[in-house]
């Protein structure tokens, strides 16, 4: 009975224990993400290791071969370049216009001229000797006088030939390619040329190095990826070594590893034997190959350290996995709550709520939205609450410069009638101007004009400015056609000018000159004012430049409206994207470019 009672225990407390867990995973998304990645994890890892051991061979052969064989094309490659590379020494030496000449005269001892003409050989020689490290020696020979003239180990001879068979020399021809040799030793190679007069086109002598094939070792250790278990060669189409690096003895089947090269198609780069794995890469039109022999028991030594280091690697892949699973569930969970956390921030009105996030995936594409959505709404609010603001404040600055603007109407059109009757007509127009300014500044109703009128009023106050300066100033106003029908906030060229009178030409001397443009720029307007004063210091220019970039400088602050007020309302009423640039040259002058959108009427704008 107690044994009975004993097992009913244990069982009630393991179907609450399932049921407990049972009930973590129905109420935590962080449990049911560990135990479904742990799931989905660890069996793919144990397949693996059994996929691992079964086809690591084939793989590490498979490596093994796709590395060697590009390396083996790029060795191909690099021969062939480095051959052409010797082939322009010959090449720049017969376009030299005085060797021709030289080995062109009848060895007559008696000519003084001869003597330099040797010296000048045996400078070319020394020049083309010593400025290349891999040449071995160098020689030149005379057809007609059946001369050579030979630097070979820093020692400069000239002799004669009694005979040119069995020579490179009798090789000589019209061909425009070189001519390729296996050196006097099994370290170099000789590449020999004609030297042809382009009068007649006659053969006059040749040239010919020997170069030592150390000059393709960079590329022969690259190939020598397996140390000492693989052999390196440059062999010829007859099978013949001509270069050994190491010296290695030639493997067995040496020759038929020849023939086969030599019957092999275009795009083959090894074979297999039984047992060795022999790449090769055709150069120079076939007659060199590069080729490396592995032997097969370094594939078979690869396979074995991979069996082993994939066994291993995949059993602490799965600790890892157990590991990572775990992480990555309480990784995925944490910015959730986060999120959560921040929204309920916002819901009590702090909209300073950041989340920072490094993750690319959708929740971090999901915080990312959240950050900016608050920050719009926050931008948004103060947005709002900067316009009411800025138009309380606007309204009472107009307020205090509208001293009954009716009065100053009157007033004006006594003055110029007074003006007229006195035959002082220049008076009248500046007076004139001065009224149609100040009706187009109190008149307007709204804050936007089109820039046709601003254009207007910005052409009465230049010619009050110009009366004033006894027609110093030079002005040149172009609009492009369509550009006059667009709007433009009210007063926004005017504060511009002022600056240009009251600080580039306040100093200036000789002729002021001022240039308006408006041109439509794709879908927005650009405004470029330009003068020639004396410029903006560099410090203050970078000053002024902070000043219209920052957004959140405070609307209609002290004094008139100046640069600073016009880029805030640019950036009010069009965003950041709009506003001014400045660039000024002290001396030289400043431009001012002013960018709006294209807009006509109001469209939506305040």
């Amino acid at each position: 009975m107690n044994e009975t009672k004993n097992m009913n225990k244990e069982e009630g407390k393991m179907v609450s224990l399932i049921k407990r867990m049972e009930y973590k995973l129905a109420s935590s998304i962080r449990y049911k993400l560990m135990v479904l990645m742990l799931s989905v994890m660890i069996l793919p890892v144990l397949i693996l290791i059994v996929f691992l051991i079964n086809i690591s061979q084939k793989n590490y052969e498979k490596e093994v071969v796709t590395s060697n064989e590009s390396r083996i094309i790029l060795a191909g490659k690099y021969v062939e370049e480095k051959l052409k590379e010797s082939d322009k020494i010959l090449f720049a030496s017969l376009i030299d216009e005085k060797l021709i000449p030289s080995i062109s005269q009848s060895n007559d001892e008696n000519i003084p001229l001869n003597f330099s003409t040797l010296d000048y050989i045996q400078d070319k020689v020394s020049a083309i000797y010593y400025q290349n490290d891999h040449i071995d020696s160098i020689s030149i020979y005379a057809k007609e006088s059946k001369q050579v003239y030979s630097l070979l180990d820093s020692e400069f001879r000239v002799f004669r030939l009694q005979t040119i068979k069995e020579t490179n020399w009798d090789k000589l021809g019209v061909n425009p390619n070189y001519i390729f040799n296996n050196g006097k030793t099994k370290q170099n190679f000789t590449l020999t040329r004609s030297i042809i007069r382009f009068e007649d086109r006659k053969i006059v002598g040749g040239i010919s190095i020997d170069i030592n094939w150390d000059i393709v070792d960079s590329v022969i250790d690259m190939l020598k990826t397996e140390q000492e278990e693989s052999s390196v060669y440059i062999i010829n189409n007859r099978g013949e070594i001509l270069y050994n690096p190491n010296l290695a003895a030639k493997n067995k089947g040496f020759q038929r590893f020849v023939q086969q090269i030599n019957n092999s198609k275009k795009e083959e780069y090894y074979f297999k034997t039984q047992n060795s794995y022999v790449f090769f890469q055709k150069s120079l039109n076939n007659k060199v190959a590069v080729v490396k022999v592995i032997p097969k028991k370094v594939m078979m030594k690869g396979a074995a350290k991979a069996i082993v280091y994939g066994i291993v690697i995949s059993m602490l892949s799965i600790i890892l996995t157990i590991i990572l699973s775990i992480y990555m569930s309480l990784k995925t969970t944490k910015p959730i709550i986060q999120l959560v956390g921040a929204m309920q921030e916002v819901e009590g009105s702090n909209f300073n709520v950041k989340i920072k996030t490094e993750r690319l995936d959708e929740i971090g594409l999901l915080e990312k939205r959240f950050t900016t959505m608050v920050y719009k709404i926050k931008e948004l609010i103060d947005k709002e609450y900067k316009s009411e603001i800025a138009t309380k404040e606007a309204q009472f600055k107009a307020l205090q410069a509208q001293i009954n603007p009716h009065f100053l109407y009157n007033t004006l059109q006594l003055v110029g009638g007074m003006a007229v009757a006195h035959n002082t007509a220049s008076v009248y127009t500046v007076i004139s101007a001065l009224s149609d300014m100040f009706r187009y500044i109190t008149g307007k109703q709204g804050d936007f004009v089109l820039i046709e009128d601003e254009i207007e009023h910005i052409k009465n106050y230049l010619h009050i400015q110009n009366e004033r300066f006894e027609g110093n100033i030079e002005t040149n106003i172009f609009i492009e056609e369509g550009a006059e029908s667009y709007i433009i906030p009210l007063l926004t060229i005017q504060p511009i000018i002022e600056n240009a009178f009251n600080h580039g030409f306040e100093q200036k001397v000789g002729k002021w000159k001022l240039t308006i443009e408006v041109e439509n720029v794709f879908d927005d307007i650009e405004i470029t004012i330009k003068d020639n004063g004396i410029g903006i210091l560099e410090e203050k220019l970078v000053e002024l430049r902070e000043q219209i970039n920052n957004t959140s400088n405070q609307l209609f602050g002290k004094g008139s409206i100046g640069i600073k007020n016009i880029a805030a309302r640019i950036h009010l009423y069009f965003g950041n994207d709009y506003g001014l640039n400045i660039t000024s040259e002290r001396g030289k002058g400043t431009i001012v470019v002013i960018r709006i959108p294209a807009k006509k009427k109001m469209e939506g704008l305040a």
